[in-house]
């Protein structure tokens, strides 16, 4: 779930929950898009604002815009919510039931946040994290981006789901919540390793997407994650130019970052005046070598259609299965020590 700005009548899809709130537009400046910027669809109409020190911290530049609408949007009865995440779990009970998808509950408890299992030791090993409010629907979330995942051709050995509260109307509480979120992803990240375990592809919808982005950010010396891959991230275009993620940006082998600019949701809540939304517009900058910006805006109607969406699976598998991180590749004897 991303934050409660979005009124996208015509979602399909599993859900995150957005109460209805008329979308803020930030930004009206363009500027040319980075080299590193992917655009899988024909004809994709780049609006992105303009950058002047991307290696810089969007949070100490930015000006009062940013923070003002992400403000401005948090008016939200809690009886919408409460009423929408009440038919979410009631709809996706069954689905849970049935599903192939493994469940890891990270959450606060009385000695910190931790997580209530492993992840499992195999060759290939997905793993998912919904946003705000997606806790109720996360199983369904993560099988939707799976199977199109699978259909082109990529098919992981075990499929987890990391699922943490996300629901809260405390957005900025939520928001957060990611970094902790990330760090015990990053134990179990660590942990699977030295257990000799292979490959690991994390992939996070809105929130979900800080929350893939801090578990590469919070890995230790010596680890690197195969694929890292948000979703419509809810998040600046600087926090990866710069602070808090450029520099976790080197553990993981590949970063791609799926963005459309039909995702007014994100795009209402996060970039402004010199910056970018990163999963509206992408980040302003080239990152790093490993980071590729991924439009889907051709694809991509709204926030919630990057859940199963085929062009973006199509693309994920594609890259896992074409590049040089680990697929195919057979198991490294180095994994003991945390390389692999």
């Amino acid at each position: 779930m991303s934050p409660p700005n979005s009124h996208n009548a015509n979602e399909s899809g599993p859900t995150e929950w957005e109460p209805g709130q008329e979308p803020i537009d930030a930004t009206t400046a363009t500027s040319e898009r980075p080299a590193s910027d992917v655009n899988l669809s024909s004809n994709s109409n780049s609006n992105s604002n303009p950058n002047p020190d991307p290696h810089s911290n969007s949070h100490s530049t930015t000006t009062p815009s940013s923070s003002t609408t992400r403000r401005s949007i948090l008016a939200v009865t809690g009886a919408t919510v409460a009423g929408l995440a009440g038919t979410a779990a009631a709809s996706t009970s069954a689905a849970a039931l049935c599903s192939d998808i493994d469940t890891i509950e990270i959450d606060d408890r009385f000695f910190g946040w931790c997580a209530d299992g492993t992840l499992p030791v195999a060759d290939e090993v997905y793993v998912f994290i919904h946003g705000w409010f997606g806790d109720s629907t996360a199983q369904i979330q993560a099988e939707s981006v799976l199977n199109t995942i699978e259909d082109s051709g990529y098919e992981p050995d075990d499929a987890v789901v990391l699922e943490w509260p996300a629901s809260t109307l405390n957005y900025f509480g939520a928001e957060s919540d990611t970094e902790d979120v990330g760090e015990v992803a990053a134990e179990l990240a660590e942990e699977f390793y030295d257990d000799g375990g292979g490959n690991l592809r994390f992939v996070g919808h809105s929130l979900g997407g800080r929350c893939v982005l801090w578990t590469a950010a919070k890995l230790s010396s010596g680890y690197e994650l195969e694929t890292v891959a948000p979703l419509g991230a809810a998040a600046d275009g600087s926090e990866v130019c710069g602070e808090p993620w450029n520099d976790g940006l080197e553990n993981a082998c590949e970063v791609r970052n799926y963005h459309s600019e039909n995702d007014s949701t994100v795009g209402a809540a996060y970039g402004g005046f010199f910056d970018t939304a990163l999963g509206n517009e992408g980040a302003d900058c080239d990152p790093a070598s490993n980071y590729t910006d991924v439009d889907v805006t051709d694809d991509v109607s709204s926030h919630m259609d990057f859940l199963g969406n085929e062009a973006v699976g199509v693309d994920i598998a594609d890259a896992i299965l074409d590049g040089n991180c680990g697929a195919d590749n057979g198991d490294d004897d180095d994994d003991d020590g945390g390389w692999w």
